[in-house]
């Protein structure tokens, strides 16, 4: 059943896994839904509750085109969690996010790290600067070149198949990027998406002294051969922040909500709840 959560002018719909006591807020990756995470439940729902929230533009949550122009604060998306966090009763929540929704994730921990028990990022986008992506997002010109790519992508599917074809651009990438773009929804789609969400990002240095202060534990998981969100990226956080953050590697690839993976994040989430 899906449900749906009304803050300020933002409402998410999110789905309801588990009956534990620990309540867990996740987010999903691009293009995907928070149905994803009923691979989660069996392993976790006799200890959490996970509150699977489709993310703008996702699933049954609205699609609200006028973002591109005029995107989420990550004082907004506070807000939002901060105020979910009061319906349910709770003081803190744990939370769980994978890809794009571990960019959400890692916003929230330096909003609002006083009501984070501790969360597991799954390949968490949002980790590792793109000075290319703020130079398009950021000014008109480029948001207009956006616009233009979701109805004429042969240019820009030329120069990555160029590079695929040199060498410069590895096949697991190339088969990424050309799948995310191979139609006009998923173009539209990640307009959308990208400029909406362009000012949620993460400042590590300011993270890691959040973290440090308030004490969540921060599980960074990544697939040994993603070459999309690679493991190398979790390490300067890592560095910033090493009593609060660890890093952890499965032979997997980018797809890290399995059964198997779900094992690995109740072994981590219930050793930090036991932790004295």
């Amino acid at each position: 059943m899906v449900s749906s959560f009304t803050h300020g002018p933002t409402t998410l719909a999110y789905r309801i896994y588990g009956n534990g006591p620990l309540p867990v807020l996740a987010f999903h990756g691009f293009g995907r839904t928070g149905a994803d995470f009923h691979v989660f439940e069996e392993a976790l729902g006799e200890y959490f509750t996970i509150h699977a929230f489709d993310l703008p533009f996702h699933g049954d949550s609205p699609s609200p085109s006028e973002r591109a122009e005029r995107p989420f604060t990550p004082l907004e998306l506070r807000d939002h969690f901060r105020a979910f966090a009061d319906h349910l009763g709770t003081q803190q929540v744990t939370l769980m996010g994978y890809s794009l929704g571990g960019r959400v994730a890692l916003s929230l921990l330096e909003t609002m790290p006083e009501r984070i028990e501790g969360a597991v990022l799954l390949a968490p986008d949002g980790l590792h600067p793109r000075p290319w992506y703020r130079r398009l997002a950021y000014s008109a010109w480029g948001r207009a070149r956006y616009r233009r790519f979701i109805e004429h992508p042969e240019r820009v599917h030329f120069i990555i198949n160029t590079l695929h074809k040199l060498g410069l651009l590895r096949d697991k990438m190339h088969r990424f990027i050309i799948g995310q773009t191979d139609s006009i929804s998923k173009r539209r789609l990640l307009h959308d998406v990208w400029l909406s969400f362009r000012l949620i990002e993460v400042d590590l240095h300011a993270l890691a002294q959040r973290l440090q202060a308030q004490g969540p534990r921060v599980h960074l998981v990544f697939g040994t051969y993603d070459s999309v969100i690679k493991p190398a990226l979790g390490r300067p956080l890592q560095r910033r922040a090493p009593a609060s953050v660890h890093v952890h590697q499965m032979p997997l690839g980018h797809q890290l909500l399995t059964p198997e993976v779900a094992l690995r994040v109740r072994e981590l989430l219930l050793k930090d709840a036991v932790r004295p």
